[in-house]
């Protein structure tokens, strides 16, 4: 697919997956989905036993309530994420506390969270920001010395490891997102994992007793790829900017993130039952999630050369990130964030907003080639030299 370079426009979509999504539409195929995306999680995950739900946030809103934590709980998380995060527990009623983020990466600050710690905490969502694994040797071993719930927020992160074990592992529950700008997508989709089978139990008695979304809904979701695919090749004319505006003015496609999450409030379609159209999405994307992962860590690579002697600071580079966007951060970067979107050839992002400090994120994904690395990264320089 030609056009633009858009890095949240559903970055990992391919002709096969816009032709599957049409033939969904037209054909309804598709009753055993959801039980064999299931299977690939617990053959990926050994051990390990899923549950579905129809968006990452509805997993995590159903894991807090799985395990029974109560008003005047809290739960510490990063406070360098999206909205979704902190949404998620305040919906089943409990607090959440912020934590700082490390010197130098985008992930929870280990001494940070031992001073948040209080007698009214119970868990810890460890988050794997842009696929880079966080401090989970000393998260780990904080959490056994208070005695708190280890939850991995893997969102960004299947298929990444940490010291050679699969990200996911390492806490007493985990959940992973197959949102349009995930690692795969399958537009809307979440999955909890777990080898605690009390915690499964509880889990699947939460996602029975919820919801199926309806079928204007889940038809929004399977338009997503099939329009996406027409307009984003126009996108910079102007032409495809104004489709896809306009298909979600008149409701044939949903956002990322929806207007009243914002607010803090929760959109009338979540949390709810995941959806067995979408999970043949899933299952599709499932198939390419090595190469997918492999593709990323080469444009990564291509960023660490070619950036490293720049004012930018880069991510760590560790063993094991999958790198889901590359992420630099810079005085600059509001004024590179803009020149891009000026010259209307790169549109890149600006997950999340982090106080004293902007940030910028360079596309990893699928369609986007080694040649186009290094001629952003080029384009990069350029602006950092016109910004002195």
């Amino acid at each position: 697919m030609k056009g633009l370079v858009n890095i949240g426009l559903s970055p990992n979509l391919e002709a096969d997956d816009v032709r599957l999504a049409i033939r969904i539409m037209l054909t309804g195929k598709n009753k055993d989905a959801k039980q064999r995306l299931v299977a690939w999680f617990e053959d990926y995950f050994p051990g390990n036993r899923a549950v579905l739900f129809n968006s990452g946030r509805s997993a995590e809103w159903a894991i807090i309530k799985a395990l029974e934590l109560e008003t005047g709980d809290e739960v510490l998380v990063q406070d360098f994420t999206c909205v979704a995060v902190p949404n998620s527990v305040h919906w089943a009623g409990v607090k959440t506390v912020d934590v700082k983020v490390a010197s130098g990466t985008y992930n929870m600050d280990s001494e940070d969270l031992e001073r948040k710690i209080s007698k009214n905490s119970r868990a810890i969502i460890v988050q794997h920001t842009f696929g880079q694994a966080a401090e989970l040797i000393k998260i780990s071993a904080i959490c056994k010395k208070h005695n708190l719930v280890l939850i991995e927020d893997c969102a960004h992160a299947l298929g990444a490891s940490y010291e050679g074990k699969l990200l996911g592992t390492w806490g007493d529950i985990s959940f992973f997102s197959l949102g349009r700008d995930k690692v795969v997508s399958s537009v809307f989709g979440g999955v909890t994992i777990s080898k605690d089978t009390k915690l499964i139990k509880r889990l699947r008695e939460i996602e029975e007793g919820l919801p199926e979304n309806s079928w204007g809904w889940v038809t929004q979701q399977l338009l997503h790829p099939i329009l996406t695919w027409m307009f984003l090749p126009v996108y910079d004319m102007g032409l495809g900017k104004a489709g896809l505006w306009l298909s979600q003015k008149f409701g044939l496609l949903s956002k990322a993130v929806y207007a009243e999450e914002k607010k803090g409030l929760k959109p009338g379609c979540f949390p709810a039952k995941y959806s067995n159209k979408l999970a043949v999405l899933g299952l599709n994307q499932l198939k390419k999630l090595e190469r997918f992962n492999d593709h990323r860590k080469k444009i990564a690579n291509i960023y660490f050369e070619q950036l490293k002697d720049t004012d930018l600071i880069l991510p760590p580079n560790q063993k094991g990130d999958i790198y889901l966007r590359f992420t630099v951060s810079s005085s600059k970067a509001r004024e590179l964030y803009l020149r891009a979107k000026l010259e209307r050839k790169w549109t890149l992002g600006d997950w999340y907003k982090m106080p004293n400090q902007h940030i910028l994120n360079l596309p990893t994904y699928p369609n986007f080639s080694e040649d186009q690395a290094y001629e952003l990264s080029k384009q990069v320089k350029k602006w950092l030299q016109h910004e002195k």
